[in-house]
């Protein structure tokens, strides 16, 4: 792994070996950025993260840089162009249902126009690894008209940078940058060229011209008629861009078009089976490069065409309505025909398989064809709340409060999602982030409900997109009671700070929730210890019993957060197995995934006997708490440790 020091120093010509992610930020101070603004979301944390750990190294060699965590996408992204239009480089970056929660600005500024370049690093999550949908963003580009780059790899993708927003700048149009999660969390080796530091200079108020920026009706049609224009002279103008080129191989019985990382899939499956045809590999997908590839689709008049891209057919509609339109005879195959799976990620096995399948190709050798269909020796491992998590504190003490048979929860967006699962099972239904609130409302006001409704949202999410729910229930009067568990970080994408998180080197003072809530009228407002189940059940009694909209603020800090600055309390605890009944209630009612099985440990029945691995314990307590039989107890760790 590059160390930060090595990832920003001021040279070129070196390689590094580098992750996707810190290959773009690399390239980010590469392009002279000045503003970076994100909400994060995984696969793109890592870039703003990387960012805001090098800042110190960037500003002892002058590089001024400002990078903002805003409170939801729609927010960074207006602030990133409130920041363009002072002329400086800025960056918007968020994961693809990030520009869901952007689109309402983004849709209107594209047609609008820049003033210094804006660029958008939107990472996409096929096989949602840590997404609640599958979601192509090239459609944006068509309902849009927003240029976009398409990177095969991590070296791409830092270069690509500099051309997006020599194309943002000249055209004065936003770019997208779409990246894939196995371009954002691969290592390659990656090198480095020169950093440019960004240009500041002062921009008088006329040249903000209100009869382009200003979008009411009128001025919205002028600009809608000035964006087709520069759509096509874009066009024009990356006809030829390198990102776009064809590799003309020496069988042409099928001849392949690619993008972005498939197009890395397709040359390896093409290397494995010992085959060269030639290939249409592009960089710039929209606007869509008809000219290409019109011209590759006459070069290889006799081959079938076969089209390799990632997540939805968008590529394949376009080259087929050009086939059309152009009158090539040929099939071209693609998704449709099985090629590329029809959901989830593209990788070499499914590739591989989609041209056996799918494709008139001889089988390889049987050796070959063994290797490539072996299964994955990889072991299933669910995400679980971590040990020690202030949110299984919580949701322990909802299930005593309110037993889960008499309850409807609306769950939220975050690390606390996870408490969905047995046998916490804290949440029956979750959209996307702030939607708890909404639907959770909703709910109260169905004829015939007769069970409390719970809302769960998180910290960050409240301020993301939980406030408008929040307002909308109060004001129409819905019996609902929220749970705001409060961890004090966006634990789930990498510890960012949030609006209500404490930053100790920062002069950015925290809000506190308990008077936003207040400000919206909120009658019945508590706050509790997450890790004081006693007192957190009683509380909750009270608010679910409440007339309207009750609010708990349930504060534990994220246990590995907290840890990583104080590090892991002296005292551990450990489970008397002479004394254990073999109740398993530690298990059952709150399944923390430091309290194991001992096949050597049984009770006199001979059943097994749970036990605590201190590698994961991470000195919360809550186990304690849950023993009715009070063999958990508190003990010195190296004495448990030692023995």
């Amino acid at each position: 792994m590059a160390r930060l020091e090595d990832i920003f120093e001021n040279v070129s010509g070196k390689d590094l070996v580098l992750l996707g992610n810190e290959a773009i930020a690399r390239g980010i101070v590469e392009a002279g950025v000045a503003g970076v603004f994100t909400y994060p979301g995984t696969p793109s944390s890592e870039i703003p993260n990387t960012l805001h750990a090098a800042q110190p190294i960037l500003k002892k060699i002058g590089y001024e840089l400002y990078l903002e965590w805003s409170t939801n996408e729609a927010v960074a992204l207006e602030a990133a162009y409130g920041f363009s239009l002072l002329g400086h480089r800025s960056i918007f970056v968020c994961k693809h249902v990030g520009l869901n929660v952007a689109a309402d600005p983004f849709m209107t500024l594209v047609n609008a126009g820049v003033i210094g370049g804006l660029v958008l690093i939107v990472a996409e999550d096929p096989n949602m690894h840590s997404s609640q949908n599958e979601q192509d963003n090239r459609w944006y580009t068509k309902i849009s008209n927003a240029p976009m780059f398409e990177p095969s790899d991590a070296r791409e993708a830092k270069s690509m940078i500099i051309d997006a927003f020599r194309v943002s700048e000249k055209y004065q149009v936003p770019v997208i940058l779409r990246t894939l999660t196995r371009i954002s969390h691969s290592r390659v080796d990656v090198p480095l060229d020169p950093i440019i530091f960004p240009e500041f200079r002062q921009t008088i108020a006329i040249e903000i011209d209100p009869r382009r920026f200003v979008c009411v009706p009128s001025t919205a049609r002028q600009n809608k008629q000035r964006m087709l224009q520069i759509v096509k002279d874009i066009s024009n103008y990356l006809a030829e861009s390198p990102w776009n080129r064809v590799e003309m191989g020496t069988d042409h019985k099928f001849a392949f078009i690619a993008c972005g990382s498939a197009y890395i899939y397709l040359k390896e499956v093409l290397h494995k089976l010992g085959l060269n045809y030639p290939i249409l590999k592009l960089g710039v997908s929209h606007p869509f490069p008809k000219k290409k590839v019109s011209q590759f689709l006459k070069q290889c008049s006799t081959s079938t065409i076969v089209v390799v891209e990632e997540a939805d057919d968008v590529l394949e509609t376009f080259v087929k309505k050009l086939a059309f339109e152009t009158g090539f005879q040929n099939k071209i195959i693609g998704r449709r025909e099985g090629i590329t799976p029809s959901y989830g990620e593209l990788t070499v096995r499914k590739l591989w398989n989609g041209f056996l399948n799918g494709m008139e190709i001889t089988r390889p050798p049987e050796e070959a064809t063994q290797k490539s269909s072996e299964v994955e020796l990889i072991f299933s491992r669910p995400p679980v709340l971590c040990p020690g998590c202030p949110h299984r504190a919580t949701f322990f003490a909802l299930n005593k409060a309110v037993p889960r048979r008499h309850r409807l929860v609306s769950t939220d967006i975050g690390c606390y999602t996870l408490g969905v699962a047995p046998p916490l099972s804290a949440g029956h239904v979750c959209i996307c982030m702030g939607s708890s609130l909404g639907i959770a409302s909703g709910l109260t006001h169905s004829p015939g409900l007769k069970d409390p409704v719970v809302s769960i949202i998180g910290d960050s999410t409240f301020w993301h997109t939980g406030l408008p729910g929040l307002a909308n229930a109060v004001y129409n009067k819905s019996n609902l009671m929220l749970l705001v568990v409060d961890n004090s970080a966006t634990a789930m994408t990498g510890f960012q700070p949030n609006p209500s998180s404490f930053v100790s080197h920062s002069s950015i003072q925290s809000l506190a929730i308990e008077d936003a809530v207040r400000g919206l009228g909120v009658e019945f407002m508590a706050t509790i210890d997450a890790y004081n189940p006693k007192e957190s059940i009683k509380i909750m009694k009270e608010a679910i019993n409440h007339e309207g909209v009750s609010v708990i603020v349930s504060k534990g800090e994220c246990v590995i957060q907290y840890n990583r600055r104080e590090g892991l309390p002296k005292d551990t605890y450990y489970i008397e197995t002479d004394r254990c009944v073999g109740c398993y209630a530690c298990v059952h009612m709150i399944a923390c995934p430091a309290i194991m099985w001992s096949d050597r440990i049984t009770t006199e029945e001979g059943k097994p006997v749970p036990v605590i691995d201190q590698s994961l314990c991470t000195r919360c307590g809550l186990c304690k708490e849950v023993c009715p039989y009070n063999v958990i107890v508190k003990r010195d760790a190296e004495e448990v440790i030692g023995e």
